[in-house]
């Protein structure tokens, strides 16, 4: 993802900064009402990973860091899913650890040099955007928020062509039963 400079007051932290001792903060990559997002390294012995870590104030009136560690934690393994590592509480906020991935796919049409997928990419993008949302219905939810910058690619060359979904804020438990979603009747007077 490319670097995003909110303004200061948005930030709860800075780069360099340590979260529960294995975790540097590297730069902010996203901001919102919840808090913020970083890119950091996770370091324990002599192992050291990029992760992103993302922040939401305890006392933030809707919070929906919940929603991504149990929508996460479900669709663990799944290869259109952040892995997830950790979550906790650092200072004066919720925190979850997850892989870092790339840009999101409005990001990378909006570039300086477009970039042009050919038919072949945006074929297999869009079969890869209906199986991570087939999965995640599987799993009991709805996104209620789909949209390319909920779509991002890998961070890695091996990974750039794989569609992740991200951010589930807006999520809802779908009331299944013997996998078939029940409807709920709404009484109308």
């Amino acid at each position: 993802m490319a670097a995003y400079n909110p303004p200061a007051a948005q930030a709860p932290f800075k780069p360099g900064d340590i979260v529960k001792e294995n975790y540097t903060l590297i730069q902010q990559i996203g901001a919102g009402s919840y808090g913020a997002i970083f890119e950091a390294i996770y370091k324990k012995g002599i192992v050291a990973k990029p992760v992103a870590i993302k922040f939401e104030k305890i006392t933030f009136d809707k919070p929906v860091l919940c929603n991504e560690i149990i929508i996460l934690k479900a669709l663990d393994g799944n290869k259109h899913y952040a892995h997830f590592y950790q979550y906790g509480t650092h200072e004066r906020y919720k925190f979850i650890a997850m892989e870092l991935l790339g840009p999101c796919l409005i990001d990378l049409i909006n570039r300086k040099i477009p970039y042009r997928f050919c038919l072949h990419s945006i074929l297999k993008f869009g079969i890869q955007a209906i199986e991570s949302l087939q999965a995640l219905h599987k799993a009991g939810f709805v996104h209620r928020d789909i949209k390319p910058s909920n779509f991002v690619i890998g961070n890695t060359v091996d990974l750039s062509s794989r569609i992740y979904l991200i951010d589930f804020g807006l999520c809802k438990k779908l009331f299944m039963k013997d996998g078939i979603i029940i409807k709920v009747c709404v009484n109308h007077r």
